[in-house]
């Protein structure tokens, strides 16, 4: 494997476990923002850096990355919103904030020098990544699983990055998803 390919690793939880994340204290999941309180940094600094550029179009367009997250919640939404409207607009709300996500990264690959354009290594993104399951609960023990991934493969991405900047705005993303696996826990617990 390419050392810049980030993916999941391999040892990477298959169910949510209590060890992985700290486990909430019952909260109406609605009242939970999407989003941490940290803002956005500005890139600086910047060069062109075409191991950059893979290391982020692999966060923006791979298998399990910011697009696939966005519109996996969104179908989630979808599929939940007669059923469950609770659940389906807290699903869109952290679906927000995966578009944001994807938009940073996304401009950080242009700034790197690269071409923002659903791709890696020449293979463009595909719906076949997204999680057609609207079943619950195992869509948020799934969505749990897929939050904790998203932390690992953005921690490995920190341990090939140079730019402080860029590590900033990683870790305000980290931020971000561990606000999700806290707001999926706890629909998790109501809906149980």
């Amino acid at each position: 494997m390419d050392e810049t390919v980030i993916a999941p690793p391999s040892n990477s939880p298959t169910v949510p476990t209590e060890s992985a994340t700290p486990q909430p204290a019952q909260t109406n999941f609605t009242t939970i923002p999407a989003a941490s309180s940290t803002q956005y940094p500005q890139l600086t600094n910047v060069t062109r850096s075409a191991r950059t550029v893979q290391i982020l179009k692999n966060l923006a367009y791979g298998k399990h990355s910011e697009l696939t997250a966005l519109t996996t919640y969104l179908r989630q939404d979808w599929g939940l919103g007669q059923s469950y409207p609770d659940f389906a607009s807290t699903l869109e709300k952290i679906a927000i904030v995966e578009m944001h996500h994807l938009d940073e990264l996304s401009n950080a690959i242009e700034a790197f020098g690269g071409n923002a354009d659903y791709s890696v290594d020449g293979a463009y993104w595909s719906a076949s990544a997204v999680n057609q399951n609207t079943s619950l609960p195992s869509l948020l023990e799934q969505n749990i699983v897929s939050e904790q991934n998203a932390i690992a493969c953005y921690r490995q991405a920190i341990s090939q990055i140079d730019n402080q900047s860029l590590i900033a705005l990683i870790e305000k993303i980290i931020s971000d998803e561990e606000q999700h696996i806290l707001i999926l826990q706890n629909m998790l617990e109501s809906y149980q």
